[in-house]
């Protein structure tokens, strides 16, 4: 975010206002540049730092050939919104983009001035000469990739100070960055901390927090994680390895050997003691990596099913920490242009299964961080998820009470739903909604957030629901197919993709139903069901406003005895209903009116 755009001179508009507070505390400046890695900072400035009642200024530069849109900040619009934070958009038309930004500092009398850089550590020239512009009242945040603050003081207008590079400090902003490289960083720190809450209200951080440089486990904790490790250990369940016998295994952590690189942790191909090729996945020394991985192995011990990824053990020492995992090669991102609509019905199906044994369990498993990069494939696209660094045990007791520990907000921007994104908050259904983000993927090819400029758009769920209020659905499949899929699946697939992606988490399915409905699609025995779950799909696309029948439409869909019963009747579906299958649909529901208006509201 450090450097100049010419333009010409003035403000052109001043575009939207959201949320005025009753008494301003704080002004606070924010850079933003046409990439996603200002949005992303800029939300996460919003909930870490804004507090209620303050005035948030984001402030762009227009540049040649720009593609800034800020019509595109609903969900930051929102927060602001439940935060009662004044929250304002301002494109300008300035000589230099640090004149420009001082100069909003001095005209909204700007408490902050929040900036962005690409690199570990600010250009020294840069940051003088933005100091410089300031004045002593407003202070300077220079955020890196990490998300560590490496700049923060008080602005010295021509006092011309020396500066001073925090190194201690950890912060849970993220950052922004004019450099093309720094779009690829997508992921979400860690040290974002929110408290978690089931009301509409958002939490408040701590003003006062402090973050120390390398947290660890206090004595009791690690002991006690280790004794249950040591359990599994005696059970067969987890390994561990020793540094020397890892190293050996990948050549000495050689670069050829180098599989995947994440914002926390480097994967190696190994080859271990007894022949068997894994997955070494090295984590990044944080302060959370020992609870990464004590979360991780303990949860993997105690999962076994064919679409998660096997866990073979674990490496603690001083120097490393490191997860063993049998091998898959490459990713559902790597290789989704390559698959056909069949495969990727398969996939769609694994990853469905896979959430609904996480979320069957007692209590149910949240991964958090389901997306496409995520989701490994064996050589026969045989789907496992993986990296369950985030996953979490969800206690339904904790969103209900009074005191409520303080969650870590991660994942991938672009695969959040709305209410953990402002509220913190955690269930299965955050999982429900990045799974509808994997599912558009499936359908569309595409990215969950485009890099590429000439993509004519940022957010696929954005852009999606865009055709899909349009009815112009079609446009969302794949060219890459080439027509080769039967309609009567994508459409459903589409309905399901809708259905996981519905803003408000309390109408969202559950995964054991969005399960059943996309695995009845792609059995040959159901396909007298097809012509009433296409009438289901077009009643949905008519009733946009029009809550209770929708609300209906959910319901039956949340039953999946019903869809069981006809499973167990499928004889008498085959022997000739033909025709009459909407009719037979009717006598298997009986008079019920949710099915009545499933079949007749066309």
């Amino acid at each position: 975010m450090f450097g100049s755009s010419s333009a010409k001179g003035g403000i052109s508009s001043l575009l939207r206002c959201r949320g005025v507070p009753k008494a301003k505390k704080r002004t606070i400046v924010v850079g933003l540049k046409s990439d996603n890695s200002s949005r992303e900072m800029l939300l996460r400035l919003l909930n870490l730092v804004v507090m209620p009642g303050d005035y948030v200024l984001s402030v762009h530069v227009q540049e040649p050939n720009d593609t800034f849109d800020p019509n595109t900040f609903h969900i930051h619009e929102d927060l602001c919104k439940s935060k009662q934070v004044d929250f304002q958009i301002k494109v300008c038309a300035g000589e230099r983009y640090i004149n420009e930004l001082s100069n909003q500092v001095r005209i909204n009398f700007a408490t902050t001035l929040a900036v962005g850089c690409s690199s570990s550590r600010p250009s020294y020239q840069i940051a003088g000469k933005i100091l410089k512009e300031l004045p002593p009242t407003c202070s300077l945040l220079v955020m890196d990739n990490g998300g560590k603050i490496l700049l923060q003081r008080p602005g010295t207008s021509q006092e011309g100070a020396p500066i001073k590079v925090f190194q201690s400090s950890e912060s849970s902003l993220s950052v922004s960055s004019s450099s093309t490289q720094s779009r690829d960083k997508y992921q979400i720190q860690k040290s974002l901390s929110m408290t978690c809450s089931s009301t509409t209200t958002s939490s408040q951080p701590n003003r006062n927090a402090t973050f120390p440089r390398n947290k660890k486990l206090n004595n009791a904790t690690a002991k006690s994680l280790f004794q249950r490790i040591a359990c599994l250990e005696s059970m067969g369940c987890a390994r561990r390895f020793t540094t020397d016998e890892l190293s050996c295994a990948t050549d000495n952590f050689s670069p050829n050997l180098l599989t995947g690189v994440g914002g926390h942790s480097q994967v190696y191909r190994a080859n271990l003691e007894n022949g068997q090729l894994a997955a070494v996945k090295v984590l990044k020394n944080t302060r959370y990596t020992e609870d990464d991985l004590f979360q991780e192995v303990e949860i993997l011990s105690n999962l076994k099913h064919e679409n998660l990824i096997q866990l073979v053990g674990y490496s603690y020492s001083k120097d490393m920490q490191a997860i063993v995992y049998n091998l898959l090669k490459d990713s559902l991102k790597q290789r989704l242009k390559q698959l056909n609509w069949n495969t990727r019905m398969q996939v769609a199906i694994g990853v469905a299964r896979g959430l609904e044994y996480l979320h069957s369990q007692t209590p149910p498993i949240v991964h958090r961080d389901v997306k496409s990069s995520n989701i490994l494939l064996s050589d026969d696209c045989h789907p496992q998820l993986s990296d369950f660094g985030a996953a979490v045990v969800h206690q339904e007791t904790q969103q209900d009470s009074a005191c409520v520990k303080p969650i870590h907000v991660v994942g991938t921007f672009g695969y959040l739903a709305p209410e953990y994104i402002m509220y913190g908050k955690v269930d299965e259904k955050i999982d429900v909604y990045s799974y509808g983000v994997v599912l558009l993927e499936l359908i569309t090819g595409k990215r969950a957030i485009e890099k590429d400029l000439e993509a004519h758009h940022e957010s696929l769920v954005l852009w999606a629901r865009s055709l899909l209020s349009c009815g112009l659905s079609d446009r969302l499949v794949d060219p890459d197919i080439n027509e080769n899929y039967n309609k009567d699946e994508m459409k459903t697939m589409m309905f399901a993709a809708r259905l996981c992606l519905l803003h408000s988490s309390s109408r969202r399915p559950k995964m054991k139903t969005i399960l059943l409905l996309i695995f009845l699609i792609n059995k040959a025995a159901f396909h007298q069901l097809y012509p009433a779950l296409r009438r289901c799909c077009n009643i949905y696309d008519k009733m946009q406003n029009k809550d209770s029948k929708s609300e209906k439409i959910l319901r039956l869909f949340e039953e999946p005895e019903r869809w069981l019963e006809l499973q167990r009747k499928r004889e008498e579906l085959l022997d000739g209903i033909g025709s009459e299958d909407e009719s037979c649909l009717c006598r298997y529901y009986g008079s019920d009116s949710d099915a009545g208006m499933f079949i007749e509201d066309s």
